[in-house]
């Protein structure tokens, strides 16, 4: 596998129109996203008929993504953030085939957030409710969009590990050095903004919780304000 060095000259000389060199990472980094795309059909068991033609179609989705647009994604990649290409492009493989996924219904990552257990049973219910009406409307796949937007570098990690690797909350908290409490409160908050998001796209068809609104509030917060406390603040995400 190469270096870091060697990945940023190849990835510098792909982002210059070296045409052999696009053909080189693209071959590069195709074994990491097929792991990764594979890894989450396994977790989510989705996947009908052929299973390997999902994976395939996945796979070329998240290939393309990288350079469309005039690598825009790609370009995102910076090593001097001590990120190495595989683990970004791991986490691209991740967010890509989550969005596909969720467009497609099933059992999506914003199904689950919004399923995800509560503080009161008829607040379970009612998110449910939810929940089976986007993905009825297919709209899943917009609330997932809308979260990703509003997502900061730990949250997407957070996000990642809970909804869509499906660990339990203590697992998670130890893998990041977080307290369960500040991993709880992360769920509560991205649950619900998740649930404003639902509520927007669906207008008058499920009735909002009493002191909620359908109003788009989702950019009320400044992003720094909702990010999860952990152990060490000084940790580089």
């Amino acid at each position: 596998m190469p270096g870091g060095s060697d990945d940023s000259r190849l990835v510098a000389a792909a982002l210059a129109g070296d045409p052999q060199a696009s053909q080189t990472l693209a071959a590069r980094l195709l074994a990491t996203i097929e792991r990764e795309v594979g890894h989450l059909l396994r977790r989510r068991a989705v996947g009908r008929g052929d299973a390997r033609e999902e994976l395939r179609d996945l796979v070329q989705e998240v290939l393309l993504s990288l350079f469309e647009r005039d690598a825009r994604e790609l370009r995102r990649w910076d090593p001097a953030r001590g990120r190495s290409l595989d683990s970004f492009v791991r986490l691209v493989a991740r967010r890509r085939a989550a969005r596909l996924l969720a467009r497609r219904g099933g059992s999506s990552a914003v199904a689950t957030l919004l399923a995800a257990e509560g503080e009161a049973a008829e607040i379970e219910a009612d998110d449910q409710l939810l929940a089976d009406r986007l993905e009825g409307r297919s709209e899943l796949g917009v609330v997932l969009d809308g979260l990703y937007a509003e997502m900061g570098p730990r949250d997407f990690e957070l996000f990642d590990l809970l909804f869509l690797e499906e660990r339990e909350p203590q697992e998670v908290a130890e893998a990041l050095e977080m307290t369960r409490g500040a991993v709880n409160a992360w769920r509560y908050r991205m649950r619900k903004l998740a649930r404003r998001l639902a509520l927007s796209r669906l207008g008058d068809t499920v009735s909002p919780k009493r002191g909620e609104s359908t109003r788009d509030e989702t950019r009320a917060q400044p992003r720094d304000q909702t990010r999860p406390e952990t152990k060490d603040q000084t940790r580089d995400d």
